[in-house]
């Protein structure tokens, strides 16, 4: 029994060892000195890929799935944008701002020491990948947006009727009521089933099928910083048409899901990029 549980142990080290292989963890400094987190792989592919994950306030983890058994193609840079999870979720209110957000993109591309890179960008990490394309279009070769913002805005127009009924929608079916009910119903729920219900409002919103995803649900709650997604939208200049930038890159993918919440079916996108045919829009 010994033997067996030592060659457990020496299994267990040897499997930790070999997953810590793929990426090496580092930080650097930005122009303000935060110090901002970096997961990079260890591929030897000179096709970089920079993941920006969504938010604000998330943070890169989630993103690894999504790009698992893809590391020998390409190789991939992740990071926690500023005031995320392992980059300094206390910074200064006056630090969490999108136009410094999207600068930290171009000091990482040069600590990379490259000068052109392709971009995976989900959600809210579509609207800072596009940023940056307008800011430095010489510095991309292309990019993916998976859940995107639209790429046209309007300040006036920023208030969203149709958004909110599709998150409605999507929180009030009933398979999302059936996992809620048990959990809301008891009077002294344990923290356990604090955390199930969290979830569970969170996939009812971010996944369709939640019956089948609820258990592939990672972090939440403490991996969310929700002082950043207060602050950061306010420092967006949402009057913005990215469009043409994009049009003019030519690689540019779009990737929605017919029940996104952002936009069902894809509609209003396809409906502002219709006049870009350089832009190619995807429907999950």
């Amino acid at each position: 029994m010994k033997t067996s549980f030592q060659f457990l142990l020496l299994f267990f080290a040897i499997s930790l060892s070999a997953q810590g292989n793929k990426y090496e963890q580092w930080y650097f400094n930005t122009s303000d000195s935060l110090r901002i987190y970096v997961k990079e792989s260890l591929s030897k592919s000179k096709d970089t890929v920079i993941v920006l994950h969504g938010g604000f306030g998330a943070n890169h983890v989630y993103m690894l799935d999504a790009t698992k058994n893809l590391e020998k193609g390409f190789h991939f840079v992740y990071f926690d944008q500023r005031g995320s999870l392992m980059s300094e979720p206390s910074a200064k209110e006056k630090s969490l701002t999108f136009d410094k957000n999207v600068e930290d993109i171009f000091t990482l591309m040069q600590e990379l020491g490259i000068k052109k890179a392709k971009f995976f960008c989900h959600s809210m990490g579509t609207l800072v990948g596009m940023e940056f394309l307008r800011k430095h279009p010489e510095m991309v070769k292309n990019m993916v947006l998976v859940s995107a913002i639209a790429p046209f805005s309007e300040k006036e127009n920023a208030k969203n009727e149709r958004l909110a009924d599709q998150v409605k929608f999507l929180m009030n079916r009933l398979e999302v009521q059936n996992l809620l009910k048990p959990l809301e119903e008891k009077k002294n729920p344990t923290a356990r089933e604090k955390t199930q219900i969290w979830r569970i409002k969170f996939a009812s919103v971010n996944t369709f099928q939640i019956e089948k995803s609820i258990k592939n649900i990672k972090g939440g709650m403490a991996y969310y910083n929700q002082r950043v997604g207060n602050i950061m939208p306010k420092t967006v200049n949402w009057n913005f048409d990215y469009r043409d930038v994009m049009n003019r890159n030519g690689k540019v993918t779009v990737i929605g899901g017919a029940y996104d919440f952002i936009d069902f079916r894809g509609e209003k996108y396809r409906d502002q990029i219709k006049n870009y045919p350089n832009i190619d829009f995807r429907l999950i």
